[in-house]
């Protein structure tokens, strides 16, 4: 069950009563799941294992808050263990793409897709080769410094498209390489760390 009382108030503080209820309960089985398979493979750092519920789940379900409609295209770009893309499809968002190029991790991602009933599409794809669709926002945790991220979903983002990232220290180095006449760039305070920051991009 979550333990986790700061997870437990933003869900609460989120959603209704009944809601909250259905999404504390898949989120007790996806962490089930996914501390199960960390030990055949890698998918979070053992390290971060034992705060699950703080260091990922929490981290990852925060950026529902900057989601304005839930039927809009997602797209998780080197999505892992599945964060933060499963959180937002347990949230409520419809249109969830998660993308990872190894098949191992694809493989669980679709065990939890199907155990949770979330209708996510699981691309097990390189980012190069995802193709010409487009969408609305482009999510992502630990994955790529803010300049590569931009410079490999060019052809999957319009004009209003945005990205939500995750980041952390280093997030002043980082959006030091982002075009300050091509992007608006916003920093939004992590509810789970002081040194970490939301960065919000949209197009001018």
């Amino acid at each position: 069950m979550l333990e986790n009382k700061s997870l437990i108030k933003f869900i609460n503080q989120e959603f209704s009563k009944s809601q909250g209820a259905v999404i504390i309960e898949k989120i007790n089985i996806y962490k089930e799941m996914l501390l199960e398979e960390n030990e055949r493979i890698n998918l979070i750092s053992k390290t971060t294992a034992g705060d699950i519920e703080d260091r990922h789940f929490l981290d990852s379900i925060q950026l529902i808050a900057l989601i304005d409609d839930k039927t809009h295209s997602i797209v998780d770009i080197g999505t892992g263990a599945g964060l933060p893309g499963i959180l937002l499809a347990i949230a409520g968002c419809k249109s969830v793409y998660l993308v990872e190029k190894q098949a191992k991790k694809c493989d669980f991602l679709n065990r939890v897709n199907n155990k949770l009933g979330l209708d996510m599409h699981i691309l097990n794809l390189r980012m190069e080769d995802i193709g010409d669709k487009q969408f609305d926002y482009v999510v992502s945790r630990a994955f790529a410094k803010l300049n590569k991220i931009i410079s490999i979903t060019k052809k999957i983002t319009h004009k209003n498209s945005k990205y939500i990232l995750l980041k952390g220290k280093t997030f002043l180095d980082e959006i030091k390489s982002v075009n300050k006449k091509r992007f608006n760039i916003n920093y939004i305070d992590s509810i789970t760390s002081p040194d970490s920051k939301i960065i919000e991009l949209s197009y001018k």
